[in-house]
């Protein structure tokens, strides 16, 4: 049978979601083909979340199909609404013979355009996205602009891709039916995340020796963005008002590295590495104890996919995005947004003896559960009830 040609549109490649496109074309009904608005990631470039250049180490394209779309932006930005402007992507999507179109999101002018160019050529689209349901912080105008606005491209879709539970009722409350909703979850190569934790575990001793910290001791890990919203700093304060030994390890760059460094200087068992790589920092998954992600706001929160595949036993605050999804009491912990008291408490209890034996283990099991091939399925089932529809 012939497979379906799926088009996916997405700002740049991001090394998240590439494997995802890789698995589809190696082990899918699924024929993709990748539209990229940007080349942003493929040489070393800017990040303002890092603030610093960042070029990652691992291969961004080869094994999938993709197109480059020229990128007409007077200010390239890919988390900007202009950042991206692509106006040949309509004739591009014309004339690759698509069966449907995969857009991510929605939050730049050439998302659009493909949602425009999708119905002018009678393909249906799937829409995948972060969104979770709407929490108050919009005034009453801004509201309806947006349902006016996003209602109807939810309720025109093909499909709406769930990437958790808050997502999905975020689709449900602008309308979608609930039989054009598929769970697709964000994921990540647990199998890479799985073999490099193994190999941290191995070398556990070396790593943390050659830091000058303990190896006897629990190992708690921030890595992400060194931003005000993601609460580095909640971790340090957490780990003040431990009873017991533990070590921290904070890996990431952005505005708050100067106040992180300053904080290591001064307490003998903390270390801030820096921006550290991908292939690098997934051995951390498996050096570390505990995951720590304290984020005010967090649409999902790949790093903690990615943690617990490595083996790290994830606490995340609740206003995490995956922590409705991924976070059970069997996992790990979620704890008050801000909260620095019950936080401690979170990573003391985590540090007790024996208390992450069976949560490593259920953490892992559930990260393999959003893993890649969860996401593959999702979407052919998606494609599969369009094409039959």
């Amino acid at each position: 049978m012939r497979r379906a040609r799926l088009g996916i549109v997405v700002t740049h490649p991001i090394q998240y979601q590439v494997p995802l496109y890789r698995y589809l074309a190696a082990h899918s009904s699924l024929e993709p083909l990748v539209f990229y608005l940007s080349d942003h990631g493929l040489e070393e470039s800017f990040d303002p979340g890092f603030g610093r250049e960042v070029k990652y180490d691992v291969a961004l394209l080869g094994g999938y199909e993709h197109r480059m779309v020229r990128n007409w932006s007077p200010a390239p930005a890919v988390g900007k609404p202009w950042g991206v402007f692509n106006p040949a992507l309509p004739s591009l999507i014309r004339r690759s013979r698509l069966d449907a179109l995969l857009v991510h999101g929605y939050s730049n002018i050439s998302a659009w355009i493909a949602y425009l160019a999708a119905g002018a050529s009678g393909i249906p689209y799937l829409l995948r996205g972060e969104s979770r349901p709407d929490q108050g912080d919009l005034s009453s105008a801004r509201l309806m602009v947006k349902r006016r606005l996003i209602g109807p491209l939810v309720r025109r879709a093909g499909a709406c891709l769930a990437i958790g539970e808050e997502n999905r009722e975020f689709y449900s409350s602008y309308g979608a039916d609930p039989d054009h909703i598929f769970f697709a979850p964000y994921s990540v190569d647990t199998d890479y995340f799985n073999r490099a934790g193994d190999r941290g575990r191995e070398e556990r001793g070396r790593m943390l020796g050659d830091l000058g910290l303990r190896p006897e001791f629990p190992l708690v890990l921030f890595a992400a963005k060194l931003q005000p919203w993601k609460r580095p700093i909640d971790v340090v304060m957490a780990m003040d008002r431990l009873d017991q030994k533990a070590n921290l390890v904070v890996i990431g760059d952005g505005p708050l590295r100067g106040d992180v460094e300053e904080l290591a200087s001064v307490r003998p068992w903390m270390r801030a590495l820096g921006f550290i790589n991908q292939s690098e920092i997934a051995k951390w998954y498996g050096v570390a104890d505990l995951f720590v992600l304290p984020s005010d706001r967090e649409p999902w929160g790949l790093g903690v996919n990615e943690a617990m595949a490595g083996g790290a036993v994830p606490i995340v605050s609740d206003t995490v995005g995956c922590a409705t999804d991924l976070v059970t009491e069997d996992v790990g912990w979620i704890y008050p947004t801000g909260s620095v008291a019950a936080l401690a408490r979170s990573i003391e209890e985590g540090c007790l003896p024996g208390a992450l034996t069976e949560r490593r283990a259920a953490a892992q099991r559930r990260s393999a559960e959003y893993g890649i091939a969860a996401t593959a399925r999702g979407i052919e089932t998606a494609v599969a009830a369009i094409l039959d529809s």
